[in-house]
């Protein structure tokens, strides 16, 4: 004879089917977070079956950058100018003033004292020719003027402008040593001229905008337009960062 105790009643046939349920309930919230993760890690696409090994994708070839510059600078007394602008040309008034500072207060012959001027962001069009003023109106763009008061349609930084009107004056020290503001000088004095590779690539991509022409094509041509002397590098910070290394004193021409 059975004990009342064991005779299902309705209201335990309730509990024992809340209690089932609760079971299964635990049971597939505990398996939910192992079926997201293995959904997550498995591959969608079909995989390889074949005995062939599939190559790795080949890397991309490496951008040589022309470092010789830095093995250059030896003398005793050595400074980087960072030019992130025009200035109206104050970082070639700087760097002269630098050269000249030295001769002057320390007997510092040419080859005591060198200089890097980096020529980055706005400044960038300093490093291009006549060619690119003239062809792409860069002194109209950026709002530089020449003596005369125009839009400047050759670069006004490159060589020293030849004087003309009635009180013109030979220009004395044009082949002397003594440090003149034009990058032509440096160029051809042992002094060393960087340009920023970004900030080419973006000026190329503005006028490419304004002339509906391509970015691409106008980048190459800046390039091959470069002033004499002139070495793009990765970015101009790069570029100041790297001569300090060399042991060049740093100065912002601003």
């Amino acid at each position: 004879m059975s004990s009342s105790s064991d005779v299902p009643t309705p209201r335990r046939e309730f509990i024992g089917a809340l209690a089932v349920s609760a079971i299964a309930i635990a049971g597939t919230a505990c398996a939910s977070p192992a079926n997201a993760v293995q959904t997550a890690v498995t591959p969608s696409s079909t995989p390889n079956t074949s005995s062939t090994p599939v190559p790795p994708p080949a890397p991309a070839e490496p951008v040589h950058w022309d470092d010789s510059w830095f093995a250059r600078l030896t003398a005793k007394h050595k400074a980087v100018f960072d030019s992130p602008d025009f200035g109206d040309g104050i970082v070639l008034q700087h760097a002269t003033g630098y050269i000249r500072g030295m001769r002057d207060a320390l007997a510092a012959s040419l080859d005591d004292v060198q200089t890097v001027i980096v020529m980055r962001h706005h400044a960038i069009p300093t490093a291009f020719n006549d060619a690119m003023w003239a062809k792409y109106s860069i002194g109209e763009e950026r709002k530089v003027k020449d003596s005369a008061g125009k839009w400047a349609t050759r670069n006004p930084f490159a060589v020293a402008e030849p004087s003309t009107g009635p009180h013109a004056r030979p220009n004395t020290n044009a082949g002397a040593d003594r440090p003149q503001a034009n990058l032509g000088w440096f160029a051809s004095h042992g002094q060393i001229l960087l340009g920023c590779d970004m900030a080419t690539r973006g000026y190329a991509g503005i006028i490419a905008s304004k002339t509906k022409g391509d970015s691409r094509a106008i980048y190459d041509e800046l390039k091959a337009n470069l002033l004499p002397g002139v070495i793009l590098q990765p970015t101009g910070v790069y570029a100041v960062l790297r001569a300090q290394e060399a042991g060049c004193a740093f100065f912002k021409s601003i």
